[in-house]
């Protein structure tokens, strides 16, 4: 794991250098006193925001809604509506480069950006919990949070609402075949919360600027597509890692990585289930007979196909039979 994750621990280490080396209350208060609404990120993504669009890039509306959002300035309401709470102190969102073991890892999820850390099971989550919430994040990405001397995933271990509602929920395939959940892996393009309607500044996804974090990332992606272990490879935005991968690797690798891809069948459906995934090259086809079929013809032979998924007809079916079975003789 070391030579995995080596570059990019010590790229996050310096991650709040300018106030203290564990996240604590303390830390929390110096950031609200100095209102540091850029205590968020990470200090070279800073230097290089700073470069790049001037001092006072935090006063770009599209770089605003993110610092916004990030720092709990916007919350998003049940009716998906923006609310702005101006006199609220600020509560920076910790970064998130990835969750998991890429030792352990079969299954890979490639986002764009994470979800929200702190969303758990709780109504209300005392600041002492969500604090703690932070420092053990803040410690896994420094590379120094095990349990039993093993790093693990550290969101099925903390029961963060995203991945019990999305990836381990009764109807998730992964609970269906029983895959141990520290055998997943997500790494995030772009590391920092962004929200609904502040979304990652264009910039960053048209490739005219990398954040030194996004590198760190794209890094430890390379490092794991190029040694011996098999995967797949789950994405909701196949568009945007086909592209990077175009952009920065070769033929071969871009074809290794469409080889294992498989895609989310609805983007606004991030549910990992037998319905809801299929293979790059199933989804390929799709795209070919929307092309092909009147609208009603479309939404028949779709629906058709979806009941087959969900009976087990499907690559992604067959992967995890392959998965599960690897597990047993782990």
């Amino acid at each position: 794991m070391n030579e995995y994750l080596k570059d990019i621990n010590e790229f996050w280490r310096e991650y709040f250098s300018q106030y203290n080396t564990i996240y604590d209350e303390e830390t929390l208060e110096k950031i609200v006193k100095s209102n540091d609404t850029t205590a968020f990120l990470h200090p070279q993504d800073l230097a290089y925001l700073k470069e790049h669009f001037g001092d006072e890039f935090d006063q770009i509306p599209r770089f605003k809604k993110m610092i916004d959002f990030a720092n709990g300035k916007i919350t998003i309401n049940k009716n998906r509506q923006v609310v702005m709470m101006e006199q609220k102190d600020i509560n920076p969102a910790i970064a998130r480069p990835y969750f998991g073991n890429p030792e352990l890892a079969d299954i890979v999820l490639l986002k764009k950006q994470p979800e929200n850390d702190f969303k758990t099971y709780g109504v209300d989550l005392p600041e002492s919990v969500a604090i703690e919430y932070r420092r053990r994040i803040f410690l896994d990405i420094q590379g120094r949070l095990t349990f039993n001397r093993e790093k693990l995933f550290l969101p099925y271990i903390d029961r963060h609402r995203w991945f019990m509602k999305y990836l381990y929920s009764n109807s998730s395939t992964l609970k269906r075949f029983n895959i141990d959940p520290n055998r997943v892996m997500v790494l995030n393009f772009f590391p920092y919360q962004t929200g609904h309607t502040a979304g990652i500044p264009k910039d960053f996804l048209t490739f005219n600027h990398n954040l030194p974090s996004q590198r760190q990332t794209f890094d430890l992606l390379l490092k794991i597509l190029n040694d011996d272990k098999k995967r797949i490879y789950i994405v909701s935005e196949e568009e945007l890692f086909i592209s990077i991968l175009r952009n920065y690797t070769n033929g071969d690798l871009c074809q290794y990585l469409k080889d294992n891809l498989f895609v989310l069948a609805s983007k606004q459906n991030r549910h990992i289930t037998l319905g809801n995934v299929l293979s790059y090259k199933e989804y390929k086809y799709r795209l070919y007979k929307k092309e092909e079929l009147s609208k009603k013809e479309f939404y028949k032979w779709n629906k058709q196909k979806k009941e087959e998924r969900e009976n087990g007809n499907s690559d992604f079916y067959e992967k995890m039979c392959l998965i599960q079975k690897n597990e047993v003789y782990q």
